[in-house]
């Protein structure tokens, strides 16, 4: 009997587990993604996308990545003694209903040791990855550098 209930209970425990990451998954909503085309000679790029917390509760992201480069960062820009720099965030929370534009100038991913350069009408995945363990995929077209 003892054996029967802790197999119920961790095919429950599974069960909810699979279901609130899917929950998660429906309350984000990622659009617009693009990446810079590479400048001639650099190793590093950006990545920026808009992300939508459609749901009821406050998502945290803290973190991203790609097969296309060795490390990629969240990251933003700031304007610091009349200066713009770049900061990296490790966490960034956003709440229900909240839209965030991550484009130049701003929020964006920051891409170090790209493995070969961005060409316009490439494509590159990222994954977002949030503080509950939910990882949402994503592709982002390669755009010239105007």
């Amino acid at each position: 009997m003892r054996t029967i209930i802790i197999l119920l209970m961790a095919v429950f425990t599974y069960s909810y587990g699979v279901y609130a990451s899917s929950a998660v998954a429906a309350e984000i909503e990622v659009s617009a993604a693009w990446v810079k085309e590479s400048i001639p000679g650099t190793k590093n790029g950006a990545g920026y996308f808009t992300i939508t917390n459609v749901g009821t509760n406050e998502i945290t992201l803290i973190g991203a990545s790609t097969n296309s480069a060795r490390a990629t960062e969240v990251h933003q820009h700031i304007l610091r003694d009349g200066m713009m720099r770049m900061k990296r965030v490790p966490e960034l929370a956003i709440a229900p209903s909240e839209t965030l534009v991550f484009q130049p100038g701003g929020y964006h991913l920051m891409l170090f040791g790209v493995k070969k350069p961005f060409r316009a009408g490439d494509q590159v995945e990222f994954t977002l990855k949030f503080s509950d363990g939910y990882q949402r995929t994503f592709t982002a077209e390669v755009k010239p550098i105007r």
